[in-house]
């Protein structure tokens, strides 16, 4: 079933849809929801908000052609809500990094085991020195396979913004791991 007919299936009050949508999409939505905030806890009560929202509100749904940029557009918008709304209510500055996830390898060769790990540390290093914006970016485009368009979309901001910060991102990236390897080998 592809994503209108599912969404469609959703619309007309099928509990198998939305189930359906939740097991293809929670993990994706959970690890997209972990970089936005530091919080487990807050991304699961949020994306199980979202599921029984799109429930209620299922009659009301328009029309869509992808049903991952919806729920990555309506995450990204209730995290920064109700992370804000939290943080007025305690006071509290929550710190709100990105973090990379962790790429395990399954190698039955121990060098080639090593030499990735050593490269994915290089490579987690060099993202924390990009900006927030930078390694959404990148994570959405590498990570979840977004292409730029979807991405403008999830980020609400035009389409040329995101190609700049891709490529100034990729490039510092360049830059900075040429650093890191060049130290890596003093």
């Amino acid at each position: 079933m592809n994503d209108v007919q599912l969404w469609d299936a959703l619309r007309q009050g099928k509990k198998s849809a939305l189930e359906a949508i939740y097991r293809r999409e929670v993990v994706d939505l959970f690890r997209y929801g972990r970089r936005i905030i530091d919080d487990e806890a807050l991304v699961e009560d949020v994306i199980q908000d979202l599921f029984i929202g799109l429930w209620r509100r299922r009659d009301g749904l328009g029309a869509t052609d992808s049903i991952r940029r919806y729920l990555f557009v309506a995450l990204r918008r209730d995290l920064i809500r109700r992370n804000t709304r939290l943080r007025r209510i305690t006071g509290e500055l929550d710190e709100t990094s990105l973090e990379e996830e962790t790429v395990t390898s399954i190698d039955a060769d121990i060098i080639e085991a090593e030499s990735q790990e050593l490269r994915s540390a290089r490579l987690k290093e060099a993202m924390k020195q990009l900006s927030k914006r930078q390694q959404e970016v990148l994570y959405l485009k590498y990570f979840q396979q977004m292409d730029y368009h979807t991405i403008a979309e999830v980020l609400e901001i035009n389409y040329q913004s995101v190609r700049n910060v891709a490529s100034a991102g990729l490039k510092a990236l360049r830059k900075l791991t040429g650093l890191l390897f060049l130290l890596w080998w003093l």
